[in-house]
């Protein structure tokens, strides 16, 4: 009985030294295949999860400054008389770059156009699209059509193309020094999730929300004004610009960046100490 057991706790013994050993081999043919043979144009899995957690830093060793941010504004002719103090408050003339995109022409009394406000430009007409696809929100394409439109301007040396409406208010200072963080030849799609939890359940909480809108890297923008008729035609059932802009967006292998303090007054007020970088006045 006791040579019995003997054997028994021997065997027993063998059998975990033995699976120790087949792990400890298990364990180093798997580093060694990860280190030794790695292919040189692909990223380990614990590579991608370091990046992932680190900015890179811009390959240009120029600086990002203000000039090298377009703004595309997107409002109405109705409403514009009411709202242009807002975009006067932070536009500087002959600093600044972009336009403002009305829905028509403006008015008589909206003219002479003053020099504190951004040039305007009147949206192209998308009805025939809108008709074709019977789009469910004909407002909203146009909003999403802007996109192509602001990169159909001059937009030489442009890194960052920063999408708002005509009551938005952004700070730029801020908005550079973040900026000047990111490597701007990589797509990049940042903005602000909605300060209103239900809008982020509803709609997602992986895209930019509200008057504050977006920001994409230069290369990301015109990827995305070359497909933004085609993504209409594919989503004619989706009724908001911000969800049609992140679905068109996603479609070119791009998720969402979310930045702090860039969003509705609400969410600005919920950082006191840190940089504000925008915020959409219907917000408050």
């Amino acid at each position: 009985m006791s040579q019995f057991s003997f054997v028994s706790l021997f065997d027993k013994y063998l059998v975990s030294s033995l699976c120790k050993i087949v792990l400890f081999l298990d364990l180093f043919l798997h580093l060694a295949s990860i280190f030794l043979f790695k292919d040189p144009n692909c990223s380990s899995p614990y590579e991608l999860l370091e990046s992932s957690n680190t900015i890179n830093p811009p390959i240009s060793s120029n600086p990002t400054n203000l000039s090298h941010l377009l703004f595309g504004l997107l409002g109405s002719q109705k409403a514009w008389h009411y709202r242009k103090n807002y975009i006067e408050s932070w536009w500087r003339p002959n600093v600044t770059k972009g336009y403002l995109f009305l829905d028509v022409a403006p008015n008589a009394t909206l003219l002479p156009w003053p020099k504190n406000s951004p040039p305007y430009k009147v949206s192209k007409n998308v009805t025939k699209l809108v008709q074709e696809t019977q789009h469910v929100a004909p407002i909203q394409a146009r909003m999403v059509h802007g996109i192509m439109e602001v990169l159909e301007q001059e937009h030489e040396g442009v890194r960052w193309v920063v999408m708002g409406d005509d009551d938005s208010m952004f700070f730029v200072e801020n908005i550079v020094d973040v900026l000047a963080k990111y490597d701007h030849n990589k797509y990049y799609y940042f903005g602000a999730q909605s300060e209103y939890i239900l809008s982020n359940f509803w709609f997602s909480f992986d895209q930019g929300f509200g008057g504050a809108r977006f920001i994409m890297s230069f290369p990301l923008t015109k990827a995305l004004a070359q497909d933004i008729e085609s993504c209409l035609r594919r989503y004619p059932f989706l009724n908001s610009a911000d969800l049609i802009t992140m679905v068109c967006i996603l479609d070119l292998g791009v998720g969402f960046t979310p930045l702090k303090d860039y969003g509705g007054a609400g969410f600005i007020m919920s950082f006191p100490l840190a940089k504000a970088l925008a915020k959409d006045i219907e917000s408050c």
